[in-house]
């Protein structure tokens, strides 16, 4: 039987991999998510495992061809996938682009020709051309890029929305069908090749050596168990180390989520053996009541985001802010009620300052104890990130104590390279007035301030939103779900949204997982809506659980109750119970 390895590059092509998995009998099907050098990793290691055929997409499928000796069969884009995907951004009242390689753009600029519909289209020949692409559009007004897994994760990074064109069955089909042609042409081949590579390794050290265009092409077993699913050939000081490093050996203290690593870097002919040995952990971590483990401190190299969207005043006026005060590197105060994009904001701040390759520092103030604010202020952590944004997330939650040692931290001179930005749910003036929060940390960092309004106030986002909200949930579920009714949008619109822009990505991810067809109807929203207020109601009435019901009721009072604890955040609720969102939603009806 045909051994085969499908490698996709988002969530959404894995679950329908998953449904024609149980639909095939004749060949092993086995699905792997992984894009780019995180497929041709797991490729590499499949060629291994006694595989015969690989099947990925797009770019992650071009650089696992040249990666292995295996055949390499492309799931290809329809022009059936590119009509669905631009029927979906028809919604957008933003300048859109479709961007890609000469596979996607030939295709979709004709169907955008046929279709009049104004979608200008752009070729790239390789992955690096992207990124310039990207940001001379961005220039020139475009808020919007359409293109596969390269195009989207660099538009994304650039604070413009990405939007995944997406395979659907037909093309999967198709590849399988070009898979088995293939195997029966290589296994001839392969009964006459036989290649085995065995590596002995018992160093303790991680060991990874990379080629000069800074590929990995070897990892020990430690250092595939520590880094397993990272692609640190992407870090941008994993690159730097490597490009320095020519005749002598260079040592230097790098941050790899969650841990502080020592890596000795060694140039080797047309090669750099990288060496490393844990040394600080600073990502430390808390056990708060519901005994869910939460990092108190976050460090990003990196930084992806999601664009603050909106044509209100009000959006408009708080975007024009964040343009003014990234000018500078003045601390920056953001005011908010939950789930209203505080940390997006502090996000884009961050993206204009800073050139991305320095580190985004979240720091949970609602669960920092006095040892983790000790690791942050450690001189190895401050000379590594010397350069970094540190965001202060929910400075309201910090008791006395803790108020006064950070205020320690941003008076003295020695950290006055640090950046801070900060966010609270409520104006603090009303608590630094009754002295539960210090007055002189409060106007040290509270000099400039940005108001994020709630969602009820500010109804005319709401439709930018949910097209956000479906285009970034699309390539994750793989739903037919391409746009929403007028009429359905209205009700969304009329919606006070108490938990605010957070509820509303919510709701719509219940709409997109419950809907079976292209458009989200009124009707459907009706129902999600009704289930909200009702779960609202539950909550405020919510007593000590009784054990005197029947099973069902039980599970229901417990999952009401998590919910309740967790502020309506049914991610958080749904792994604290271990269960996927969409059964928390089943088990809610």
């Amino acid at each position: 039987m045909m051994k085969t390895l499908v490698i996709v590059p988002y969530e959404g092509l894995f679950e329908m991999m998953k449904e024609i998995q149980q639909q095939v009998d004749d060949i092993q099907l086995d699905i792997e998510l992984g894009n780019l050098h995180e497929g041709v990793a797991i490729a590499k290691a499949a060629e291994h495992n006694g595989y015969h055929v690989i099947i990925s997409r797009g770019g992650t499928a071009s650089m696992i061809q040249e990666a292995v000796s295996l055949p390499v069969i492309d799931i290809q884009v329809t022009g059936y996938d590119v009509l669905r995907i631009i029927t979906l951004v028809k919604g957008f009242s933003r300048k859109a682009a479709i961007v890609g390689f000469s596979n996607i753009t030939h295709g979709a600029s004709t169907i955008c020709k046929l279709l009049d519909l104004d979608i200008e289209t752009f070729t790239i020949t390789q992955e690096i051309e992207v990124q310039e692409k990207l940001a001379h559009l961005k220039s020139l007004g475009y808020e919007v890029v359409i293109g596969d897994v390269v195009t989207v994760q660099s538009a994304r990074q650039l604070g413009l929305t990405g939007v995944l064109i997406t395979s659907g069955k037909e093309a999967i089909i198709d590849a399988l069908e070009e898979a088995r042609r293939t195997y029966r042409i290589y296994s001839q081949l392969q009964q006459d090749v036989s290649l085995f590579q065995s590596i002995l390794d018992c160093n303790e050290q991680a060991v990874g050596v990379f080629n000069r265009e800074e590929k990995m092409v070897y990892g020990n077993e430690r250092f595939n168990k520590e880094f397993h699913g990272m692609n640190l050939e992407n870090l941008p000081e994993i690159k730097r180390l490597i490009q320095e490093t020519r005749d002598e050996i260079q040592i230097k203290t790098i941050h790899i989520h969650p841990s502080f690593w020592k890596i000795t870097a060694s140039s080797k002919e047309d090669a750099v053996v990288l060496f490393f040995e844990k040394s600080l952990s600073h990502q430390t971590h808390f056990q708060d009541r519901e005994s869910i483990q939460k990092n108190a401190i976050e460090i990003h190299t990196s930084a992806s985001y999601t664009p603050i969207s909106g044509k209100s005043e009000a959006i408009q006026r708080v975007l024009k802010q964040i343009d003014q005060y990234s000018i500078g590197e003045e601390p920056v105060w953001i005011i908010g009620e939950t789930g209203n994009g505080k940390e997006l904001a502090a996000l884009s701040l961050y993206s204009k300052r800073k050139s991305m390759n320095e580190p985004f520092i979240v720091v949970h103030c609602d669960v920092l104890n006095a040892e983790q604010l000790k690791d942050l202020i450690n001189d190895d952590f401050l000379r590594t990130f010397a350069n970094g944004v540190i965001y202060l997330k929910n400075i309201d939650q910090l008791n006395g104590y803790l108020q006064n040692e950070l205020n320690k931290i941003v008076q003295n001179e020695k950290y006055n390279k640090l950046q801070w930005l900060v966010s609270s749910e409520c104006n603090m003036e009303e608590k630094v007035k009754t002295g539960t929060f210090n007055g002189e940390l409060y106007h040290s960092l509270g000099k400039l301030s940005i108001c994020i309004p709630p969602l009820r106030e500010r109804r005319e986002d709401i439709e930018d939103l949910v097209h956000v909200f479906i285009s970034e949930l699309h390539p994750k579920y793989g739903s037919l779900v391409v746009g929403i009714r007028q009429d359905a949008l209205m009700e969304l619109t009329n919606y006070d949204w108490p938990g605010n822009v957070e509820q509303l990505k919510q709701v719509i991810e219940q709409l997109f997982l419950q809907t079976k067809a292209y458009y989200i109807e009124k009707e459907d929203v009706d129902v999600v809506l009704k289930r909200f207020d009702q779960q609202e109601k539950k909550i405020d009435a919510l007593a000590p659980i009784d054990l005197s019901g029947t099973l069902e009721e039980i599970e229901k009072q417990v999952i009401t109750k998590v919910l309740e604890e967790e502020g309506l955040n049914q991610s958080k609720a749904a792994k604290r119970l271990g269960i996927n969102r969409s059964t928390l939603w089943r088990k809610l009806k």
